[in-house]
């Protein structure tokens, strides 16, 4: 991780975070995660009287390097200007097996002038103003949560760092581990599209198939639309008779089923955190109506929409989320001690 003066500690201490949790629960060193400035030199946090001492300096840095990630903060203006700074990055780039971006690093990594025009993911005001920028308007997506473009992993604001994290992970060992870094850093999903709502928690749930994993994350990006099996099969160029049969053989339930899972989960989230009415929470979730979404609740839950707003709804949120937290990890304890972890 690449750092410099008023670089936003979440932005470097997040994404770091769950390599170093990969390295914990399968008590294995999958990876060495470090930081580097360019001298080497402690640098100070944006908005606060901290500063984040680098293990390094760049001209320390190994011959080959897996990921090298630039993070973001106020101060990324100030280093796409600094010469110093963006000739490093060209000269590390070809030691770099993969290379990305965290939040507005992204501004940093376009000014080296490395990308060669592929999609780059950043946070969403930063976006704005790049889309004005002929240089670079082509190349922004300004909704994503992350995006992997050749050897480029670029993601979106701040905590979408983690998002990415556990994408190269998934890459690298698989969707198992990847959930089980985001279930012990205890990560709730509450975003509504785009940058509002998808988590890579959600995609470490998606399979490895290519072609049914892009209907998995059109389904979740896309809730409210019209998810036939027609236009399903269109998006992932296969016949409805060849999607029905790929897409249960992977994922060992059906394509309704697992609509109907996916708009369950949103609806439960926003029940959860949200003051949207029963219509308007059976409108956002994709059911339509009110009476949709009753029978799913009450046959799936056993429980009716109102009544489940009412036991972990906004009111209740603290309770609730004191309850959970302390289950799953009293569960994660006694898994440990019993040797059952799934680690």
């Amino acid at each position: 991780m690449l750092i410099y003066p008023q670089v936003a500690s979440v932005d470097v201490c997040g994404p770091l975070e769950p390599f170093g949790l990969a390295n914990f629960l399968t008590g294995r060193r999958l990876y060495d995660p470090i930081t580097a400035s360019i001298d080497g030199a402690a640098v100070p946090v944006a908005g606060s009287f901290l500063k984040l001492e680098p293990t390094c300096c760049c001209e320390d840095l190994p011959d080959r390097i897996d990921l090298l990630l630039i993070a973001g903060g106020p101060g990324c203006f100030a280093a796409a200007e600094d010469e110093r700074f963006t000739s490093w990055i060209r000269r590390l780039e070809p030691r770099c097996v993969r290379m990305g971006s965290v939040c507005t690093g992204s501004t940093v990594l376009l000014a080296s002038g490395i990308t060669n025009g592929h999609k780059i993911a950043t946070h969403w005001l930063e976006a704005m103003r790049l889309q004005t920028d002929n240089a670079f308007s082509t190349q922004v997506e300004p909704d994503a949560i992350f995006i992997h473009s050749g050897k480029f992993w670029t993601s979106a604001g701040m905590l979408a760092g983690v998002d990415l994290a556990l994408a190269v992970i998934e890459a690298d060992h698989g969707r198992q581990l990847a959930l089980d870094i985001a279930r012990f850093m205890v990560l709730v999903m509450r975003r509504q599209s785009g940058q509002s709502q998808f988590s890579s928690q959600l995609m470490a749930d998606a399979t490895e198939d290519p072609r049914i994993r892009r209907v998995q994350l059109y389904i979740w990006e896309n809730p409210r639309a019209d998810l036939s099996l027609s236009r399903l099969a269109k998006r992932a160029a296969m016949s409805e008779r060849s999607l029905g049969r790929r897409f249960k053989k992977v994922t060992n339930i059906t394509i309704s089923r697992y609509i109907e899972d996916v708009r369950l989960s949103l609806a439960r989230r926003l029940l959860e955190a949200s003051a949207q009415s029963i219509q308007a929470v059976a409108d956002n979730a994709g059911f339509g109506t009110t009476a949709t979404l009753r029978r799913v609740f009450e046959r799936r839950l056993c429980v009716s929409p109102s009544v489940y707003k009412a036991s972990f709804g906004p009111e209740n949120a603290e309770a609730h989320d004191a309850i959970v937290n302390d289950d799953a990890m009293r569960m994660d304890l006694e898994n440990v001690v019993n040797g059952k972890s799934v680690w």
